[in-house]
């Protein structure tokens, strides 16, 4: 009975859920069930504090990672838009802002900076339309870490696309953007060039 009254007298803690956190409370009641009828009840409030005060600390760190995720598109209206072709190597700019969450993407220079040191997942399209080739790459401070290349197809309304996606390891600053290369352009009437990208997870710098 004693053990039935203390967990009547528990108040529950409210907690942000998330995956993570509902593993650690699963094992937290798995425990308390496996305790309580071997402990007194001072032995079950001190576990149960100890538990909690674990909890909150994770939930704490889970909550305080940063949150860096886009998608761009390169259309920005809904007529038929080509980029180039240049006589020089031409970053492209998707300005067709769809997700910014954490502000890394700049559509005005259409450059990634990476705000924290960690993993990064990076995709990329680039349509070629009725003329020409495309062909870009996506580059990391100036390197190529990725590229598309496609041709068009002569017949009228049959679009080619190149895709192509790349994990990172980038450090605070790094530079992230799509370079569309010279002589080649790019082709958009319904979001079908995008580039996208998002934090996979931090990296801690020790």
């Amino acid at each position: 009975m004693r053990t039935s009254q203390t967990s009547q007298q528990t108040s529950p803690t409210r907690f942000v859920e998330s995956p993570a956190m509902e593993s650690v409370l699963a094992v937290v009641v798995l425990l308390c069930c496996c305790m309580v009828e071997t402990q007194t009840e001072s032995e079950v409030d001190g576990l149960l504090r100890e538990l909690t005060a674990r909890v909150e600390k994770l939930e704490s760190e889970y909550n305080g990672k940063p949150k860096v995720a886009f998608s761009a598109s390169f259309m920005i209206n809904d007529e038929h838009y080509h980029l180039g072709p240049f006589g020089e190597n031409t970053t492209v700019v998707y300005e067709k802002v769809i997700t910014n969450i954490g502000e890394a993407y700049n559509p005005d220079t259409g450059v990634f900076t990476a705000l924290v040191r960690g993993a990064y997942y990076f995709t990329f399209t680039c349509n070629v339309g009725n003329s020409g080739k495309a062909n870009a790459a996506l580059l990391k401070n100036g390197v190529n870490m990725a590229a598309v290349y496609e041709t068009a197809n002569p017949k009228p309304n049959i679009y080619h696309s190149g895709t192509n996606g790349v994990i990172l390891d980038l450090v605070e600053g790094d530079k992230v953007y799509v370079v569309l290369w010279s002589g080649s352009c790019i082709f958009d009437n319904s979001r079908i060039s995008m580039f996208s990208g998002y934090l996979l997870f931090p990296i801690d710098n020790k």
